[in-house]
């Protein structure tokens, strides 16, 4: 669906406004007036439309796998960096290219953290400073021209839709500059801006893909923002890993329940006279991620899972099978009852019904024991005791397969196994 012919204006204004915020005259800062957001189409047409199954994160590897049990899933998933201005490597183009010219959705991660424009090394400190100052220069006007050759793609396949991630996962330690984080706010807004600008395909939809704890205070605004992403592994569905032969599930010891394999986390309730009361609670989903999507809920976006995929469930350090029977089932139907999730949410007073505001998921189905784009090229990248030393292909997993096929006829995605 085309774009509102308005919306680049509405970008370049929210560019200049407060903290990268744009409110409607005669609003409050809480609830705008009638008059439509920008990508009001955009989202009316996700919330009608069948949940979207993308499958990532890199190459075709993740396509055939699905395709070997599966098919029509939506599109797929790749990264492309500001610094080399072009994709990350010949794989991920190739990919998006299979993707487009099929007319098919593709997520694409526009990176400046993880390998900024001007860094010529350090540790990880003087990395993040660099991403800092980037942002800040995106912000200010600069490194737009490193878009053109993505933009030259896009505009060269209008019948696909593109998801662009503006940096993914973002923070406040690789994109804030100051409290109130407006270096990012406005970095977003001046990127989609442009690239709306210079779009002739009108083909693209911009997604804020926060850390779980921070959606809140790097939210670039309503504007600006098509989709809100977050990614999906075990600490979000509040499954152990093991790392270097330890247990871990991202919470602090007191917060988890080893026995259920579930967050323990105060909600508010009442107690048995009827008053408000903190009530202890063990849950599936982790509380950051149902409160993202209570966000997201509220501001009228659709989310997309960006990153989905198992880790390392198993404690023996010495297997090299990457085989998770029975945490990656129960992973996997966790991804599909946060889709329909309803139930307290920690620390909030009140019930919640979040059902239908996931709209997109991105599954990792790649083997992982070979580093980040899953190719195997005869020797692990990973060792064997570390958390992403897995095979989190569902070709592989009889139960999880099952669970997955089952999750997407029963949430009406247009991808099914055959």
């Amino acid at each position: 669906m085309r774009r509102r012919p308005f919306r680049t204006v509405l970008r370049s204004l929210a560019t200049t406004a407060l903290a990268g915020l744009l409110v409607w005259p005669g609003a409050t800062t809480a609830q705008a007036d009638s008059t439509p957001p920008a990508g009001a189409a955009s989202r009316a047409a996700a919330a009608g439309a069948a949940p979207e199954l993308l499958l990532g994160q890199s190459t075709r590897a993740a396509w055939d796998d699905f395709n070997s049990f599966g098919q029509n899933a939506d599109g797929g998933s790749v990264y492309y960096e500001l610094r080399s201005g072009n994709w990350v490597n010949d794989a991920h183009r190739a990919y998006a290219t299979l993707l487009a010219d099929q007319g098919k959705t593709v997520q694409i991660g526009i990176s400046w953290k993880d390998n900024p424009p001007g860094f010529e090394g350090g540790d990880e400190n003087a990395k993040a400073a660099r991403s800092r100052a980037v942002t800040a220069e995106i912000a200010a006007g600069g490194h737009t021209a490193a878009l053109d050759r993505l933009l030259a793609f896009t505009n060269a396949h209008p019948t696909a839709r593109f998801k662009l991630r503006l940096d993914y996962e973002v923070s406040s330690f690789y994109h804030c500059t100051d409290a109130s984080c407006s270096s990012y706010k406005n970095a977003f807004n001046r990127l989609a801006g442009y690239l709306d600008g210079k779009s002739t395909a009108h083909n693209l939809d911009y997604v804020f893909h926060p850390v779980r704890g921070e959606f809140e205070a790097m939210y670039p605004g309503d504007a600006a923002v098509d989709w809100m992403g977050v990614s999906v592994f075990a600490h979000e569905l509040c499954l152990p890993i093991y790392d270097r032969g330890y247990l871990y599930n991202g919470t602090p010891p007191q917060n988890y329940d080893t026995g259920t394999s579930q967050c323990r986390n105060a909600y508010i309730g009442t107690d048995q006279a009827g008053n408000p009361a903190a009530v202890w609670r063990n849950f599936d989903h982790d509380a950051n991620v149902l409160k993202l999507v209570k966000f997201a809920k509220d501001h009228g976006k659709p989310v997309v899972l960006s990153e989905a995929g198992m880790m390392n469930f198993t404690a023996d350090g010495t297997t090299t099978d990457g085989l998770e029977q029975t945490r990656g089932d129960l992973w996997v139907k966790r991804l599909f009852s946060l889709m329909n999730y309803q139930g307290p949410i920690p620390n909030m007073a009140g019930q919640y019904d979040l059902r239908g505001v996931i709209r997109s998921v991105v599954y990792i189905d790649l083997d992982f024991r070979y580093g980040w784009d899953g190719i195997d090229d005869g020797s692990f990248d990973f060792p064997p005791d570390s958390t992403w030393f897995v095979d989190g292909r569902l070709s592989r997993y009889t139960a999880a397969r099952a669970s997955f096929c089952q999750g997407l006829a029963a949430n009406g995605f247009t991808a099914r196994c055959r």
